[in-house]
């Protein structure tokens, strides 16, 4: 007897899964149906006709059946897991009506409550799974919203996953050699933003911000790689994984443009006071006069540095200021002092730099001086009276071509120091990148260095 009491029950449980082959696994209804089915068929048997054994073995057994219950319940759909939860309940309840020979009404009370509790807790576990899932088609969603708003900016849109402390790239359109995951972490590695990487002043950024539990943070940085300067602005959103936009700064082109214009009304706006001198008759100060055709020659040698390459060069201090001594206030006077130091630098910037601070200046003597450091550093220092505000008006416009010659720039009323880089970098140019880093086939960029 003992033997058919494991025979048929074991025959059964086969009849019922053969049953199983009638289920279309390619329907979605069938798969939740027969999920629920093998559980419930599995659990009768487990319940009603397991074989008594030891009660460790019971216990044993008991407790996987039940940890399998749970995964089938977590991994189905909430009416499902609802509609099994119950079923399970009313099969225990049965098995003790038949074999329990008083019930204890407080365990049926109790075996409720854990069954509530289980429902209740699936129901926000669903809840949760469900709207993880539309945040995700939400992140998607506005990631292509993203590309067409910025459809012709150069961007870089990564995340930040905080469980692997590591970036991971989005999207790209920086750059036609900089798309790929691998070539967005090699840029963020290789680019220095004061002598650090991209990738680690980004990190650090987080670390910052994140402290002071702002949702969106925005900031820009100069960025140096391959020798050449980008300006980049970036914006940290921040969730359960930041997310960081790298945008190139507004358009050189755009900005180049509203200059452009800006030059264009001054020019007509000088030329006719010019006009009105001449036609009038009407007398005019010298000073005066220089000061405005100042403005004009100054204006023009920006336009021209947005027109012409930037090559750098090795000039003499010496014939830079003969070249710019035009500048000069008529009553001054320029004095270089100590010997002759050669520069490797842009010539036109450089020049229309020590042009703009000569035309601030307001001293009758103007000493220049030229110094060569140890580490092949210079620094040129400057001496007299100048107009600060003047100074900064001027060189405010050309700041971003500033950063490519120059380290570091002190100006004060009496002395102005210019401290150069060591190494003269190039504007950022989208279509020209690096080929040392990412082996790209044509020929690597090289700088011109001629003498002057």
């Amino acid at each position: 007897m003992q033997n058919y009491a494991v025979i048929y029950p074991s025959l059964g449980m086969i009849a019922f899964t053969a049953l199983s082959k009638f289920f279309n696994i390619e329907n979605v209804y069938h798969q939740r149906a027969l999920i629920i089915y093998i559980n419930i068929c599995f659990s009768i048997y487990v319940i009603f006709f397991d074989p008594l054994l030891d009660t460790p073995t019971m216990y044993f057994r008991g407790a996987h059946q039940m940890a399998i219950n749970i995964i089938n319940i977590l991994g189905i759909e909430f009416l499902d897991s609802t509609m099994t939860i119950i079923l399970l309940y009313s099969l225990r309840i049965l098995h003790l009506v038949q074999n329990s020979p008083s019930i204890d009404i407080t365990t049926i009370i109790l075996g409720f409550g854990a069954n509530l509790s289980l429902i209740i807790i699936v129901y926000f576990y669903n809840k949760a799974i469900r709207s993880q899932f539309l945040l995700t088609k939400m992140d998607q969603r506005w990631e292509n919203i993203l590309k067409q708003i910025l459809h012709n900016q150069k961007f870089i849109l990564i995340n930040y996953q905080v469980e692997k402390l590591q970036f991971q790239s989005i999207t790209s359109t920086f750059s036609p050699t900089i798309q790929s995951q691998v070539e967005v972490m090699n840029f963020l590695r290789e680019a220095k933003v004061d002598n650090i990487s991209l990738e680690q002043c980004l990190f650090y950024k987080l670390q910052e911000f994140s402290q002071k539990y702002l949702e969106i943070v925005n900031d820009s940085l100069n960025v140096k790689f391959d020798k050449q300067l980008i300006q980049v602005d970036f914006s940290i959103f921040f969730g359960n994984q930041p997310t960081i936009l790298i945008q190139t700064s507004q358009s050189k082109l755009h900005i180049q443009n509203q200059e452009a214009n800006k030059v264009s009304q001054l020019y007509l706006k000088l030329l006719t006071v010019f006009i009105k001198i001449i036609k009038e008759d009407i007398p005019f100060n010298y000073n005066q006069f220089h000061n405005l055709a100042n403005k004009i020659q100054l204006q023009d040698k920006i336009t021209q540095m947005w027109n012409k390459q930037m090559i750098s060069k090795i000039l003499s201090l010496k014939k830079s200021v003969s070249k710019i001594q035009a500048f000069c206030n008529p009553k001054s006077k320029i004095q270089l002092v100590g010997s002759d130091i050669f520069l490797n630098t842009i010539p036109k910037i450089f020049n229309l730099l020590l042009a703009c601070i000569l035309d601030s200046s307001t001293s009758e003597l103007i000493i220049i001086k030229g110094e060569s450091m140890e580490n092949q550093l210079k620094i040129i220092k400057i001496q007299g009276t100048f107009n600060i505000r003047k100074l900064n008006q001027f060189t405010l416009k050309i700041k971003n071509y500033l950063l490519l010659i120059c380290k570091e720039i002190k100006a004060e009323q009496y002395c102005i120091n210019l401290e150069l880089n060591e190494e003269i970098l190039q504007p950022f140019n989208n279509n020209i990148m690096p080929q040392l880093h990412f082996n790209y086939s044509k020929k690597k960029r090289t700088q011109l260095v001629n003498i002057e």
